[in-house]
């Protein structure tokens, strides 16, 4: 009797290392296909929003900019209006305070994906790649289920008064603006 060749399930992807997808994106500064940029309302201005499935734990983008110290960040933050303060992430890298600048528009995703401090559904996480740092996101591991196509991007910005995340704001989804109490 002759035994045919059946192939394997080709249906079942292999499963990427998050790490090693990461790498690729930072040393090619490109953004991941599946996430697009979406206006939300005048208050919260734009995010970004998934178009296709995301598993738990895999590499979502990175939150690019210019690579500064912690005395440089200070010196920017006294310059810049408060608009631009929030694209300065602080960081903390081999023992010493570092920030990525991301005022600069240069057509990233990283610097547009939203706070959110009750249900996140990404954690940044630092990444070495050639010795320096670079911010991550990545799909947050606990999660119980994947991210659905047109599921906003969201992470946990720290501990810290954003004014977005005062008790007496109300947005109005009928005016498309906040109210400030």
């Amino acid at each position: 009797s002759c035994l045919s060749y059946m192939p394997v399930n080709m249906s079942r992807r292999r499963r990427i290392n998050p790490k090693e997808d990461a790498k690729f994106y930072v040393s090619t500064g490109r953004d991941k296909v599946g996430l697009d940029i979406r206006y939300i309302n005048a208050f919260k201005g734009c995010g970004i929003f998934t178009s296709i499935p995301f598993e738990k734990g895999v590499f979502l983008l990175e939150y690019r900019g210019e690579l500064i110290s912690k005395q440089e960040c200070e010196r920017r933050q006294r310059l810049y209006h408060a608009s631009l303060k929030v694209f300065m992430f602080e960081f903390r890298f081999n023992g010493k305070l570092w920030c990525v600048d991301a005022a600069k528009e240069d057509g990233s995703l990283g610097r547009i994906v939203n706070d959110d401090h009750i249900n996140p559904n990404a954690k940044m996480k630092y990444l070495t790649v050639e010795g320096k740092p670079h911010l991550c996101l990545f799909r947050t591991t606990f999660a119980t289920r994947d991210i659905s196509p047109g599921e906003e991007i969201t992470y946990n910005y720290g501990e810290s008064d954003w004014p977005w995340r005062c008790k007496d704001i109300i947005i109005s989804p009928r005016y498309n603006f906040a109210i400030h109490g």
